[in-house]
């Protein structure tokens, strides 16, 4: 089918009159006297016929899909027929129906952790994704109502962009996710019909639909019209394996990032690295999008260099999978010596899978395990060998200094010999510190993402012919007719944009101990967070996500937590620190080590009120590093500080200066050692270290140890102000009970006093 695209297009805007009509706008004669089944359908054809003229001809398989019957287009059907697979198994009813009702217009969206918590009827954003107790306001405003005012508006700014149909889409889709995210698909009622949860947002469902529609118009006539006379014909049996629910993962990407930088190279080359792996995994999906004549709107999810696609099941695409299987595996052998590639897994899927219940969570595991069936046969190795083609002539003399790997060449903006392919990761990170806008092309240019597309950062909008997608990448909230993506992440810049290296980052820790551009004392060193959600496999095994769209909703929110906000809240308050890696259910970050201490506690405070009620926690491991040491090194290490950190009995636990706690334990630690703020010598710090020392010693069965608490009492009646005693009686508690907690908080104490 030629129209596949115009298709997902008017599936993707098939409930968009729920949000007209929540926003009360005034329905028009004609379109009250209509044949639409719902009103909402009435207030779909309206928006349509405003907004929408571009797809005169495609507005009925939109609304219609509540009134399909024998004589109905088959367009109309496949709009309707994937309506009713994406609700799928998505509208939960209430068990008992015990909740006051609320008028639609009103109605706001449940936590996806908290059923108990709403969502503002707000835009997507950083304080949105925060679902709290709070009250709608009162009866006489609608909330909706400027909520449409604001996506009428922007939808307006995307007319005046000049695109092509592809961009347009992109640009559409993202205005839908940004003000249908928090709108529920479907409001608690009463009368004929049992009451459903309002916990699937609109965004999510239509997003679904869509691809849905995508998958069953890009089928062979013959199995397109088997999906559809399941919905036309409801004693039909529904026919099996119609789909391939697709994975791309990216693997081996710590090695990727880290290996071989040499460390005065790491701030320049790093964040392009980190950035490529989601450039060059957008890209793929876009790619197979494009082959399999799905469409964009056939992506599911893309985040942490993953990405999953809804295909048809036909042969035609299962061979240009393995094309395309073949073609990476040797790109990413020639290209990187086969240390890191992009694995494809799919698996054959059918409509019980999404609507059945159970069947969803089923799904998922069976992908899960291709998934891991790829890693272990990483690039076909059993079925062929690799010749890697090392660079004749490559010496230590003209090697890259980035990556030894290959020979580099003199840059007119780099000070040592540096390598095409190392140079690319230069360039991205250094447009991502000013950033405007990024296109995928395939024209050619100095970045050359995947074989045959290019990226480019126009600093005024283009498009042509030559263009895949263009992406808005400014960091602020305006919307300029093109989606915005939140790939420049935080880095640490000085006053001309530049970003600045790990040896400047690392002086700028301790900043009081700074006086007129001179250390006076605190320790100038960096540290790494390397952080990730606990409990992830027990979470989705409990939830068992029957929903499709609901399960989506889950995944793009938490990656939204990482790659959104924790880059707002470093921008915002902690300057001093750099992104190396932040999405999906992980982050990994560097900065001035009394900054990124900070941090961390903060991420961990604001993902436990993002994620209440969930079971879920945040553990973290922290090593406090020179600026001279090999990055690939640190790497190591805050990988091996992260799993000591899960380790602790029911994991929620940081790895900090040597030692592991549980987080509630930390912040209550922290805030009794308040009292060591009386205190301003690192010598009595250090003697109060002895003694934790001593006492972790008794703890563990060496009864010298026991003779601390004599020591600290002498220690006190000697050299302490008398005024002072009642900090005796403290530190005794808590060296007696926590001498590993009392460390951590001395070590802090002396990092940030001792003399440069």
């Amino acid at each position: 089918m030629k129209e596949v695209k115009k298709i997902a297009l008017a599936a993707l805007l098939h409930d968009i009159g729920k949000f007209a009509q929540r926003a009360d706008i005034p329905l028009r004669e004609p379109f009250q006297k209509g044949e639409y089944g719902y009103k909402h359908s009435a207030y779909t054809a309206q928006v349509l016929q405003d907004y929408f003229n571009d797809i005169e001809g495609y507005h009925q398989y939109a609304f219609e899909h509540h009134i399909v019957g024998p004589t109905s287009d088959e367009e109309s059907w496949i709009v309707a027929a994937a309506d009713r697979l994406a609700s799928g198994f998505e509208r939960e009813e209430f068990e008992e129906y015990n909740t006051q009702q609320e008028d639609f217009r009103r109605q706001r969206l449940m936590g996806i952790f908290d059923e108990s918590k709403r969502h503002a009827i707000a835009p997507l954003g950083v304080d949105t994704i925060f679902a709290t107790d709070q009250k709608p306001k009162g009866n006489e405003e609608n909330e909706y109502k400027s909520l449409w005012d604001g996506f009428v508006g922007e939808l307006e700014k995307l007319y005046n962009a000049s695109g092509t149909q592809s961009t347009d889409l992109l640009a559409l889709e993202y205005l839908l996710k940004k003000y249908t995210s928090f709108i529920p698909s479907a409001t608690t009622f009463k009368g004929k019909y049992k009451p459903l949860k309002a916990n699937i947002p609109l965004y999510d469902h239509l997003h679904a639909t869509a691809l849905f529609a995508a998958a069953i118009a890009a089928l062979s006539p013959a199995r397109r019209k088997e999906v559809i006379e399941y919905y036309r014909f409801k004693d039909k049996e529904p026919p099996k394996g119609s789909f391939l629910l697709l994975n791309g993962d990216f693997f081996g990407i710590q090695q990727f990032i880290f290996n071989d930088i040499e460390t005065k190279a790491a701030a320049k080359v790093l964040r392009g690295k980190s950035a490529f792996v989601q450039i060059l995994s957008r890209t793929i999906a876009l790619h197979i999008v494009k082959e399999t004549g799905v469409g964009p709107l056939g992506i599911i999810s893309e985040a942490a260099g993953k990405f999953e696609i809804l295909l048809p099941n036909e042969p035609a695409v299962v061979q240009k999978l393995h094309r395309l299987k073949q073609k990476l595996d040797s790109y990413f052998v020639r290209s990187f010596f086969g240390e890191t590639g992009v694995g494809l897994s799919w698996i054959e899927c059918g409509i019980e899978d999404f609507i059945k219940k159970g069947a969803y969570q089923k799904l998922r595991d069976r992908l899960a395990e291709e998934v891991e069936k790829v890693k272990l046969r990483k690039f076909s190795l059993h079925e062929r060998s690799y010749n890697i083609a090392w660079e004749k002539g490559l010496s230590n003399a003209n090697q890259c200094f980035a990556c030894k790997k290959r020979i580099g060449k003199k840059r007119h903006d780099v000070e040592k010999l540096v390598c095409d392919s190392c140079y690319r990761y230069i360039l991205i990170g250094k447009h991502l510190a000013k950033p405007n806008f990024m296109r995928i092309s395939y024209q050619k240019s100095d970045i050359e993402i995947f074989e045959g597309y290019y990226l480019d950062f126009p600093q005024k909008a283009h498009i042509d012919d030559m263009s895949v997608a263009l992406y808005d990448i400014a960091i602020d909230e305006e919307f300029r007719g093109y989606p915005k993506w939140e790939i420049g992440a935080y880095v640490a810049t000085d006053e001309n944009g530049a970003i600045v290296t790990f040896e400047e980052l690392a002086k700028r820790s301790v900043k009081e101990g700074i006086k007129e551009g001179k250390r006076e004392f605190g320790v100038e060193a960096l540290m790494s967070l390397k952080g990730d959600v606990d409990n992830m496999g027990n979470f989705l095994r409990k939830q068992s996500f029957g929903s499709f769209a609901k399960y989506n909703f889950f995944s793009r929110l938490m990656d939204y937590f990482f790659s959104v906000y924790v880059p707002h809240l470093m921008r915002k308050k902690y300057p001093n620190t750099y992104t190396v890696f932040a999405g999906g259910d992980d982050l990994f970050v560097l900065g001035a080590w009394d900054e990124t201490i900070e941090l961390a506690k903060e991420v961990r405070r604001d993902f436990m009120r993002f994620a209440q009620g969930s079971g879920l926690s945040f553990s973290v491991g922290m090593v406090m590093s020179k600026p001279t040491k090999p990055i690939s090194f640190i790497a190591e290490w805050s990988e091996k500080a992260l799993e000591n950190a899960k380790e602790m009995s029911g994991k929620d636990a940081i790895f900090l200066f040597g030692e592991t706690i549980k987080w509630d334990e930390y912040f209550q630690e922290e805030q009794e050692c308040g009292v060591l703020d009386h205190y301003q010598t690192t010598a009595f710090f250090y003697r109060l270290l002895e003694l934790s020392d001593m006492s972790k010693r008794a703890w563990q069965g060496n009864p010298q140890g026991t003779m601390w608490k004599s020591k600290l009492r002498y220690m006190f009646a000697r050299n302490i102000d008398p005024k002072f005693m009642g900090d005796l009686a403290v530190l005794d508690k808590l060296i007696e009970r926590h001498p590993q907690k009392m460390r951590v908080c001395l070590s802090e104490y002396i990092y940030k006093r001792r003399k440069a």
